[in-house]
């Protein structure tokens, strides 16, 4: 094989691997930065239907009627689309609690009610980062009347 075609072809094939490897890095950190902002944005909408939940949930405990449970619900419904797997299975199941008391005509106790509260916030509170250190009782209580 001639030498000038030899060097042609190991010069054209350095030209398209040095093209190729700016692209493949240049790919690269786009994935990881889009992966990053869709965290951020993740984190972002937690962080606001948690706070959204902590107000409904008190409003409810405040003041117990089916407006304040329909908006206690649709909170709940978002929650289980963003939240991680144990605070989903957590509120899941304090919702269903709800209801099945509810349905059964008995109010929910307040032990349990408290133990949910203080597992959510928990559960809230370590999926956001805050601290890992966990609350020995949440618990939401009413208002005081004025």
């Amino acid at each position: 094989m001639n030498t000038t075609i030899l060097t042609s072809i190991i010069a054209a094939s350095a030209a398209c691997l040095g093209a190729l490897v700016p692209c493949l890095f240049s790919f690269l950190g786009k994935k990881k930065e889009y992966e990053i902002a869709r965290l951020e944005q993740i984190e972002h909408i937690r962080r606001t239907e948690y706070c959204n939940f902590m107000d409904i949930l008190q409003q409810m405990v405040n003041e117990g009627n089916r407006d304040n449970f329909l908006l206690l619900q649709k909170s709940i419904n978002r929650l289980l689309l963003f939240a991680g797997p144990k605070l989903s299975l957590i509120i899941n199941e304090y919702f269903n609690t709800l209801v099945t008391d509810a349905n059964a005509g008995k109010p929910t106790l307040r032990d349990k009610h408290v133990n949910y509260q203080t597992q959510i916030v928990n559960a809230m509170r370590a999926e956001l980062g805050v601290s890992a250190t966990e609350l020995e009782q949440a618990q939401f209580v009413k208002a005081p009347l004025e």
